[in-house]
């Protein structure tokens, strides 16, 4: 009997920080993308951060690396998905808070990856801006931190599988179905009108920092084994 094939997809986090030497590593587009940031450390450290866990996977100077965008849904070059130029069999997807950054990696399908911060969960109408009606349910039971930690990691696993799509914001989250926050992750079901993808893989990530939630989601039925780098 053949074993089932299994996705490795490495995973890497760093906390942000504020140091200018990692401006060094960023092309001209991202200093610029930078500068109109009004906090520009989270997103210099999570693309230097981008630059340096692909320097060493490929074996290339970080700073030599460069990008592509596609939006599957416009077709602009300007923004949506990226890929990596000269290296079109690896995939990779980034997310940051203002306090983390987190980098999924792979050879094969596309990706996505979230991390949430538990307290950006907390707000009035979380339920109708991010859950399916049947969603709710899932819920019960949860208080407090506890219920913020259950939002935040539901919230990463819709999150995640829109940017493997690479749909992002553009489809509505309460349109993607996912698996209750004591279950185990999936793709339950798919209610918007952009094209569903054939095969989804969800792996819920244990991060170092216990205030965050991370998911990642692979155009994959295989399963997906995360590795973590450190």
């Amino acid at each position: 009997m053949m074993r089932a094939m299994v996705l490795r997809v490495s995973l890497a986090e760093t906390e942000v920080v504020d140091d200018p030497a990692l401006r060094d590593l960023l092309d001209d587009a991202e200093r610029a993308r930078a500068d109109r940031k009004r906090a520009p450390s989270p997103f210099v450290t999570a693309h230097a951060h981008v630059r340096r866990v692909l320097g060493d996977l490929l074996g290339v100077d970080p700073a030599s690396l460069a990008f592509d965008r596609h939006c599957p849904t416009c077709g602009s070059t300007q923004h949506g998905k990226p890929t990596i130029v000269g290296h079109p069999q690896w995939s990779y997807s980034l997310s940051y808070t203002d306090a983390l950054a987190v980098v999924a990696v792979a050879q094969g399908p596309e990706l996505g990856v979230d991390v949430e911060h538990v307290t950006e969960a907390d707000f009035g109408g979380f339920a109708q801006v991010t859950l399916a009606p049947e969603e709710a349910d899932g819920f019960a039971g949860h208080e407090g931190q506890a219920l913020l930690a259950a939002r935040a990691q539901v919230w990463a696993r819709k999150e995640a599988i829109l940017k493997a799509t690479g749909h992002g914001l553009v489809v509505d989250p309460t349109e993607v179905v996912v698996t209750g926050p004591d279950e185990d992750p999936a793709l339950v079901d798919w209610r918007a009108r952009e094209e569903r993808p054939t095969a989804v893989t969800l792996a819920d990530v244990v991060l170092r920092c216990p205030d965050h939630r991370a998911s990642v989601a692979a155009l994959t039925g295989e399963p997906v084994e995360v590795v973590t780098l450190r």
